[in-house]
């Protein structure tokens, strides 16, 4: 049996529930996974609740910003090691492609804001990352979980 993990699932206009969902896992060599701390509802998530946004399909685990501790990595992750803390930004960028050497992150063709609307969020126990060294802020200082 698979591990599961609780995630807050978007189920059509006005309607999301927790549910049980498969514990994600690195899907390419770049990607990582982060166990969830914090994280964040904002208005474009009640935007999509509210049905604004149609593209984003049902079933959808929203939120695309969170603080968490990397869990496991892809083997061409540099930036990042198990046990990081970290904040994810709400934009996905790969880091190589022309809008993302113009510092142009949130048109990245293979990302932008994709978290919680294209790919499954931050709003539950776990997320997967799939451009981790580009996507994420380290704490290296003192800062408390707590302050934040």
């Amino acid at each position: 049996m698979s591990e599961t993990m609780k995630a807050m699932v978007y189920l059509g206009p006005g309607k999301k529930e927790v549910l049980e969902r498969p514990k994600p896992t690195p899907q390419n060599s770049k990607a990582a996974v982060v166990k969830m701390l914090k994280t964040t509802i904002c208005g474009t998530d009640l935007h999509i609740l509210k049905g604004d946004t149609p593209e984003v399909e049902e079933g959808r685990v929203l939120g695309h910003e969170g603080i968490g501790i990397v869990e496991s990595v892809g083997e061409n992750v540099s930036n990042f090691k198990v046990g990081d803390k970290v904040i994810i930004s709400c934009v996905t960028a790969c880091g190589t492609c022309h809008y993302c050497k113009k510092s142009l992150y949130a048109h990245c063709d293979d990302g932008g804001w994709i978290l919680g609307y294209m790919i499954d969020g931050t709003q539950a126990e776990y997320v997967h990352i799939p451009h981790a060294d580009t996507v994420y802020i380290t704490f290296r200082s003192q800062l408390r979980m707590m302050q934040l």
